[in-house]
């Protein structure tokens, strides 16, 4: 019996030697964690916008005036538009003709020219002067009333459109002269011997700030330009900005006798207005 009972704390302690030799195993566990590293991209370089500006400069080339003879035939129902639109042209540097009278009548002028040398280039040149209307070939019957053109190359039949107005007005071309004056009035009389410039140059006077008066006649033909004054106040100082937009021409007291066709003057300043000056743009006259 007491053997038996030795035995078995001794089987006991075997089985403890056994379990504490072949438990698990005991040495630490190492966790290696791996941070994948994102790579951001880099950012695209933003586009560069260039702008670039065209400066576009146009030039007008000059009008041709030497090369052919201008007629100017009155196709308008307006008298003697024929021979005052000679004249404008004249003085703008045309070789012009003895004017005449178209075959029929016309609203807008046609520039014509013939097969001459020349001839089609002033031919453009007048039709551009007169706000860009038609130049063509000559035709074969030539249409004045005599079916001739005594001597010219250009034919210009004047319609209604542009009879009795100035090249200044047809072609575009307008006076940026501004001036301060007193107010007093001014009267234009012609002097030049060219019908009808009073009137153009009152409403060319009028449009720059001066207040002008109604046009009348002058008593002598003069080449250059004067202007008179009479003792209102303010009036010499409005005499002398008149001969400064004129380009400079003489000014001068009214004499006693006053040098219109009536004797009389329905104003304080008078512009005899010669022909050096006629049918001119104050810009013109002030380059």
């Amino acid at each position: 019996m007491n053997m038996f009972k030795r035995t078995v704390p001794a089987a006991l302690a075997g089985c403890l030697f056994i379990a504490a030799c072949g438990g698990g195993d005991d040495s630490a566990s190492t966790t290696t964690t791996t941070v994948a590293e994102v790579t951001e991209p880099e950012p695209e370089p933003e586009a560069t916008s260039t702008t670039s500006s065209t400066t576009t400069t146009t030039t007008v080339a000059p009008l041709v005036t030497e090369g052919a003879t201008v007629v100017v035939a009155n196709a308008s129902i307006v008298g003697g538009t024929a021979g005052r639109m000679s004249d404008q042209l004249g003085l703008s540097g045309f070789t012009t003709g003895t004017p005449t009278n178209g075959a029929e009548k016309l609203d807008e002028s046609v520039v014509y020219y013939t097969d001459d040398d020349g001839a089609q280039a002033v031919a453009e040149s007048v039709a551009r002067a007169l706000g860009d209307v038609d130049a063509l070939a000559m035709p074969d019957e030539i249409p004045t009333e005599t079916g001739e053109l005594d001597g010219g190359q250009v034919l210009v039949l004047l319609g209604n459109n542009q009879a009795d107005r100035t090249l200044a007005e047809l072609s575009g071309t307008t006076d940026t002269a501004d001036v301060e004056t007193n107010g007093l009035v001014i009267v234009v009389a012609n002097a030049s011997g060219v019908s009808g410039s009073a009137g153009r140059m009152s409403t060319r006077l009028d449009d720059a700030g001066f207040n002008v008066g109604e046009p009348t006649n002058g008593v002598v033909q003069l080449a250059e330009s004067v202007v008179h004054y009479t003792d209102a106040e303010g009036a010499q100082d409005d005499a002398e900005a008149l001969a400064a937009a004129l380009g400079g021409v003489e000014v001068e007291p009214m004499p006693d006798e006053i040098p219109t066709e009536t004797s009389e003057l329905d104003g304080d300043v008078l512009l005899l207005l010669g022909t050096n000056q006629a049918d001119k743009t104050l810009d013109s006259l002030n380059p």
